[in-house]
């Protein structure tokens, strides 16, 4: 097997990871720019909030600092309670103080969106983060150029 061959193999996972990529990257796009649009707003309690150390249980290599945030709202007088905070891309940071993006309080209002026709479906973050497009493309593109640029003097 040739190096050729290698790069081809590697090239066709890159494409597909891309492809990947572009899938879910569209659902969120889609997510922010129509269904939260149907979707109402309403006020909800903090009755969680910290910054605790994650540990993935299928990814060892994934762990550090995350937010966790959970809320209750009533809708219909029906009470619900969830933790969804963003659907946009997160980062685990390996430092506390960066992983802190609310500022929130134990019993404090905050407003949330939540879904009519299904109201345990709810998310506190509203609108898309652009760094949830540009931070991956970023990176495929400095890996597409990096890997497969054949300029090389």
């Amino acid at each position: 097997m040739g190096e050729i061959q290698i790069m081809n193999f590697v090239l066709i996972i890159f494409i597909i990871s891309f492809i990947v990529w572009i899938f879910f990257v569209f659902k969120t796009i889609y997510f922010y720019s129509v269904t939260i649009k149907k979707w109402r707003t309403t006020q909800a309690k903090v009755i969680e909030y910290e910054v605790k150390w994650f540990r993935s249980k299928t990814d060892s290599d994934n762990e550090g600092w995350k937010e966790n945030i959970k809320y209750n709202y009533t809708v219909n007088s029906i009470e619900y309670e969830n933790n969804c905070v963003t659907k946009n891309f997160e980062i685990i940071t390996p430092f506390k103080s960066f992983a802190k993006k609310y500022n929130f309080n134990e019993n404090q209002k905050i407003e949330i969106a939540y879904d009519p026709e299904n109201p345990k479906n709810s998310i506190i973050d509203m609108k898309l983060n652009p760094l949830t497009v540009i931070v991956p493309l970023a990176f495929y593109i400095l890996t597409y150029l990096f890997l497969f640029n054949n300029n090389a003097a």
